[in-house]
């Protein structure tokens, strides 16, 4: 896999979530998507699309959590 589908959600998610990007997120990302790419998903398009949902659910836990 690329490393697009990482910048692009990253990037994407930043702009519509208004917030800069959170220590670790990166790397969480990166992580997630590999496992989707190593499990069969090989469109870019729709691994951005779960690096979206999963940015937003991280953020949901960092706000519940403070």
């Amino acid at each position: 896999m690329n490393i697009v589908p990482v910048d692009r959600a990253l990037s994407i998610y930043g702009v519509l979530a208004d917030r800069s990007e959170t220590k670790g997120a990166r790397e969480c990302l990166s992580k997630h998507l590999m496992k989707l790419y190593i499990g069969g998903e090989k469109d870019q398009h729709r691994l951005t699309v779960h690096g979206l949902s999963y940015l937003r659910d991280l953020d949901r836990a960092i706000d519940s959590s403070n």
